[in-house]
């Protein structure tokens, strides 16, 4: 199993968020403890990455959407893929 980095755990977090989630799917699709989600959303909340919309439901925010883009044109965001790809550390 790969090793995630905040970084990583973040973007998985609002990639999943993006149509809307509630917190234990989440927590469940990203492999997260509730402490460990606990942490990671209020960070994101905070900072206006992630909304909460009807029924407790979490979303990503439009800033949110933005900062995936962001990381998506990176070219460290390239590598990191392709180091998944062929299983190096």
């Amino acid at each position: 199993m790969i090793r995630r980095d905040r970084h990583d755990i973040t973007i998985d977090i609002l990639r999943k968020a993006a149509s809307g989630v509630r917190k234990t799917e989440l927590m469940s699709d990203a492999r997260l403890s509730y402490s460990q989600t606990k942490q990671y959303l209020n960070v994101l909340l905070n900072n206006g990455l992630l909304e909460t919309i009807e029924k407790r439901r979490l979303r990503t925010t439009r800033k949110g959407l933005e900062f995936l883009e962001k990381c998506s044109e990176c070219f460290l965001f390239s590598w990191d893929k392709e180091r998944r790809k062929t299983g190096s550390k």
